[in-house]
């Protein structure tokens, strides 16, 4: 785990009980059981610290007569409205004037909103809020216009009481005590999900217009706006859920003895935190969250992001770096730069697990300098040159069946590697190091080289047959030196009188044929290999001609007739 927040206690022992609470920039609204609404305001004391002063703004004791059950903040309305004593009212944020009550809501259990942004075509923003709202066994849809909230369509009519329910693009999800429908709002249809488990109180969060978490016991589920599961898994927990919001990336769940922040993707347990009964959360519009209990509220100051990803690389979770180093408020430029430094390590982590083909696939987007992809493997780089290179850890040894299979991995990416160096030879090459300091190679001859010269020994490794298709190459860049002398090792003479030949040292594959004749187990056995050999060259060799003939021709004249006559 890794510390995603700081949990700041910023009201102990309230003399009231909170029924209801939300937020909006350093306001903290309270609804209380008496009716009661109080206003503070949270400011922060400290640049760097989460250390906050909390002082009372205003209180409202004739709010309502009865328990404030919900609140809800619309700042781009300017707007704060509530449930209490069964309707749905709207009061101004300001001064907390009621501007309306909602009379078709008496007999409400519970509301819901749905706030769009519409931008048009010069420029100019406009929001669209929408509200269901739930009357015993009815869903009533509203639209906040000239301030006021008109009703839009008839009543929606459901089986049960719900329990809690959310928007999700143009339909509801409706949690009721045993099981989670979705109600399309255009035509009042009903499609049964699944059912909440033994939980007789369901929780729904909204992750995004169309997206929901659901619970079922310690379990969530995501779904969409068809209610078609997002995810393969369920996200788990080690209790119960009371509450839920979600801020990218992270779920935050209220649970009876304390709250937990998950990641949904990878899945992972964030942090937990112990907290006195805790039953209620919310989130601003600014990315505040308080946590409540009955009479005390948490703040969860969010630690910096910055801070979280060298956690994260710490502890290697690499993933949900990736996730949050893409949030961040940097130039384009620079959260490219750190993206790609975390999936550069993420790309060695996977080597290192023996993922090879991920790994490679990695430093294959990245374009990393294929000279340090080489240096990961054993006795493929010069000692001189793979001495100089640098990682993030000391790559893992390979042998046997992992070595084979790495190899496997790095033909592929060499053979993909190969085509890119040599297609496009005018455009600047800019490989990328997996550690800064590296010595970076931007020559395509260079990095040519290299590419071939470790395909070579990679195919002698792993398929030998390859060794000659790829010698005869028209563009083959083998380095001469490390090609004779890893053929030699391996016996591999045919191959090294096709390398001589393709780099034009005639006279070096010419001397290998005549010293092979005499060997009769070798494959170059006997004169045919020379004659052969002695034909294709040119009338610019003439003189390797005559001087390689004279042996052929004195132990058989025949053969050296053959020579001549086809010159």
């Amino acid at each position: 785990m890794h510390e995603a927040y700081e949990v700041v206690n910023v009201l102990d022992k309230l003399p009231r009980q909170i029924e209801s609470i939300a937020c909006h920039n350093e306001s903290l609204f309270i609804g209380t059981k008496e009716g009661h609404l109080i206003v503070y305001l949270v400011r922060k004391t400290s640049k760097d610290a989460a250390k906050f002063d909390t002082t009372v703004d205003r209180t409202n004791k004739s709010f309502s007569k009865k328990p404030v059950v919900q609140l809800e903040v619309i700042p781009e309305y300017h707007i704060l409205i509530s449930l209490s004593d069964g309707v749905v009212s709207v009061h101004d944020l300001s001064v907390f004037a009621l501007i309306t009550v909602v009379e078709k809501t008496r007999g409400a259990v519970l509301f819901a909103l749905d706030l769009q942004k519409e931008t048009s075509g010069n420029g100019e923003v406009q929001y669209n809020l929408r509200m269901c709202v739930a009357v015993r066994k009815r869903i009533q849809i509203f639209q906040w216009k000239n301030r006021g909230f008109h009703q839009l369509q008839p009543d929606l009519m459901i089986p049960d009481v719900p329990k809690s329910t959310a928007w999700c693009g143009n339909s509801l999800c409706v949690g009721f005590k045993r099981e989670y429908y979705l109600i399309k709002v255009e035509s009042g249809s009903l499609k049964e999900l699944f059912s909440t488990g033994k939980q007789m109180d369901p929780t729904i969060a909204r992750l995004s217009n169309d997206h929901l978490a659901l619970t079922r016991d310690e379990s969530t589920i995501f779904i969409d706006s068809n209610g078609s599961p997002t995810q393969k898994v369920a996200l788990s927990w080690t209790a119960i859920p009371l509450a839920m919001v979600y801020q990218a990336p992270y779920i935050i769940a209220v649970l009876p003895t304390c709250i937990e922040v998950r990641s949904i993707e990878p899945r992972i347990l964030i942090q937990s935190s112990e907290i006195l009964k805790p039953k209620l959360i919310c989130c601003g519009s600014q990315q505040q969250i308080y946590v409540a209990s009955s009479t005390s509220i948490w703040r969860l100051s969010g630690i910096p992001v910055t801070t979280q990803i060298k956690q994260l690389l710490a502890k290697k979770e690499f993933e949900l770096s990736l996730h949050l180093a893409s949030m961040m408020n940097e130039t384009d430029d620079e959260k490219q730069r750190r993206i790609n430094d975390i999936r550069t390590l993420y790309a060695f982590n996977l080597f290192c697990q023996f993922r090879f083909d991920e790994s490679l696939k990695i430093f294959a987007e990245l374009g990393t300098d294929p000279s340090q992809v080489i240096g990961l493997y054993p006795d493929l780089l010069p000692k001189d040159f793979r001495d100089r290179l640098e990682y993030p850890d000391r790559p893992p040894e390979l042998t046997g069946s992992e070595l084979e299979r790495a190899q496997l991995s790095l033909i592929e990416y060499l053979t993909q590697k190969r085509k890119d160096v040599l297609k496009d030879s005018n455009k600047e090459f800019v490989p990328t190091s997996i550690v800064e300091g590296n010595t970076v190679l931007k020559s395509r001859r260079q990095l040519s080289q290299i590419i071939d010269t470790t395909l070579l020994k990679c195919y002698i490794q792993t398929n030998d047959a390859l060794v000659a298709p790829l010698l005869r190459l028209k563009d083959n860049c083998c380095h001469v030196e490390e090609a004779e002398k890893i053929l030699r090792q391996h016996s591999k003479f045919a191959e090294l009188v096709i390398l001589y030949e393709k780099k034009e040292l005639h006279k070096k594959a010419l001397d290998l044929l005549m010293v092979h004749s005499r060997n009769s187990n070798s494959f170059l056995s006997g004169r045919e290999a020379t004659i052969q050999y002695l034909q294709r060259l040119g009338v610019r060799h003439l003189d390797l001609i005559f001087e390689y003939a004279k042996w052929v021709i004195g132990e058989n004249k025949d053969d050296g007739l053959t020579v001549t006559t086809d010159h």
